[in-house]
């Protein structure tokens, strides 16, 4: 009986970059690739056509060692979050879960008392 194997791809989108890892379900990290990574600098790296090549770099590792269920996390903010998910379902892989743990503050901390002269 062989085993089926299920993948765990975290992405996260930061200020500058955009950083992808592949991790099996123990956590241990098998593969990771950034946008950076592509050679690119400054602004580029959040462009959609960097985006879209690099989450294709990704899913190439996915498909020669034989991944069959994924588990995708995001975090952060972006716009493009979107784009990943289209562009897995464009290679027909089966994602089994979807999260989106970017955390954010639901009202802050206290401010400060006004001061009275």
């Amino acid at each position: 009986m062989q085993l089926k194997k299920t993948a765990i791809v975290f992405v996260l989108f930061t200020t500058n970059n955009i950083i992808y890892s592949i991790t099996d379900l123990e956590g241990s990290v098998v593969f990771w690739t950034s946008t950076g990574s592509l050679k690119s600098s400054g602004l580029k790296k959040t462009v959609s056509s960097l985006i879209h090549t690099s989450t294709i770099r990704l899913i190439n590792y996915i498909q020669q060692h034989h991944f069959l269920f994924l588990h995708v996390k995001i975090k952060g903010l972006s716009k493009s979050k979107r784009l990943i998910v289209k562009t897995f379902q464009q290679f027909n892989l089966k994602i089994l879960s979807l999260q989106d743990l970017t955390s954010f503050p639901h009202n802050g901390c206290r401010k400060r008392k006004k001061r009275y002269i």
